[in-house]
């Protein structure tokens, strides 16, 4: 019998692995921009590509989602991001690390896609918890990346070894584990598990009614994905620049810097919990709505306190209250037009990945072209943009929710 539990289970695990390997570019940006001697723009351009890459992968996606099996995907993409980890540790150039990053991030949305729209799949009713849940393990997995990473280089290992070991890790992992997958290859219905929320739907009719609703501009759809657009200039804007902004505005060492990251995944992890607390009972589009705007208020004041350590505090309020953003708005998403995961994934997730390819590009050049204060500005400014369209997506969802 198909075993719900532990497909959630596995989903949560490979989330972890996967938030690992998202944030390796923070901790490495420093020795990568020293080794090739790099511009910030062109190091700015590094984090874009690997996004592009995401976003090329996300479209494909949008197009195959429904029409491949979830499990099935999420063990090939898993592969393929440990071989393309592999591949930027042995980049010789900026050229082929580029390329590299780009292919990683190919893997790294076809992954993040399939492992949403299982657990959304997989969760039914239940899928504000069960999402709040899959990106608190990313959160942990994203807490622990910049530490480790911080302690192998401090260890005497560069960059490019620590993609190295990682990509290999995940190759070892993937073996250990091949011979008790077999339960999560398992494609029979979930009607077959009764600890399933999906018993007694006609899945036909759900997704006939799904796609009768997406035929149509949804606003609140469109505004989600403009929402994560935003969101996601901010995340991956601090993802990639906080340890580099905290060594040369702030005047702190490596791994206070890197220790400083890891504190904003920490106030990520801490926002997810909460939200697979309460997003049940308070709602998944409220609680979008008052996270944003306290986000972006501390982001605001992170970038221009003098000090490292208050700096860091800031930012990890600000990963408290914006952290569990994507998990609510892919929730929202599957409540406004049920029945259809894997395409509504898919279209948030492009319209989201086009905000992480203008990101890190765009706070560089505008470093470049003004200073570093003026570029992490960005990420608080695009939060209280989200903050605006979440209050007029909670109009609407109050609307919608009436007329049901």
């Amino acid at each position: 019998m198909y075993n719900r539990r532990s497909a959630l289970l596995t989903n949560n695990m490979a989330m972890l692995l996967y938030g690992v390997s998202a944030v390796l570019i923070g901790p490495t940006l420093p020795g990568i921009v020293a080794d090739l001697e790099i511009s910030l723009g062109a190091a700015g351009l590094i984090g874009s590509m690997q996004n592009a890459g995401g976003f090329a992968g996300a479209l494909i996606m949008l197009l195959i989602a429904e029409r491949m099996s979830r499990p099935k995907t999420v063990i090939v993409s898993f592969g393929l991001l440990a071989a393309a980890l592999v591949w930027i540790g042995v980049s010789a150039t900026y050229v082929l690390l580029l390329i590299a990053f780009a292919a990683s991030g190919l893997f790294i949305r076809v992954l993040d896609v399939m492992l949403n729209a299982y657990t959304g799949e997989l969760a039914g009713a239940d899928s504000g918890r069960r999402l709040s849940a899959l990106h608190t393990f990313f959160g942990v997995g994203a807490f622990g990346g910049p530490l480790l990473a911080a302690a192998a280089m401090r260890a005497g290992a560069n960059w490019s070894s620590v993609y190295l070991v990682t990509g290999a890790g995940y190759v070892l992992i993937l073996l250990g584990f091949a011979a008790v997958m077999r339960s999560y290859f398992d494609t029979r219905s979930y009607e077959d598990d009764p600890g399933s929320t999906h018993g007694g739907t006609d899945h036909s009719t759900a997704n006939a009614e799904a796609s009768r609703k997406l035929a149509s501009p949804n606003g609140i759809i469109v505004g989600l994905g403009v929402l994560l657009f935003f969101y996601a200039i901010h995340q991956i804007g601090v993802i990639s620049w906080l340890p580099y902004f905290l060594q040369n505005q702030r005047g702190t060492g490596a791994d206070f810097a890197s220790v400083g990251l890891s504190m904003y995944w920490v106030g990520i992890i801490a926002g997810r919990i909460v939200a697979s607390l309460l997003a049940d009972r308070v709602g998944s589009a409220r609680m979008l709505c008052v996270g944003l705007f306290l986000a972006a208020v501390a982001a605001g004041f992170g970038v221009f306190v003098p000090h490292g350590v208050h700096a860091v505090l800031l930012f990890a309020v600000a990963g408290v209250a914006g952290g569990a953003t994507i998990p609510l708005a892919y929730s929202v998403g599957y409540g406004a037009a049920p029945g259809n995961v894997g395409r509504i994934t898919a279209i948030l997730a492009v319209i989201m990945l086009a905000g992480r390819v203008i990101g890190p590009w765009l706070i560089g050049v505008t470093a470049d072209t003004t200073n570093l204060i003026a570029g992490m500005s960005i990420p608080a400014v695009v939060l209280a943009a989200a903050g605006a369209l979440a209050g007029w997506i909670y109009l609407r969802d109050i609307r919608r929710t009436k007329r049901l």
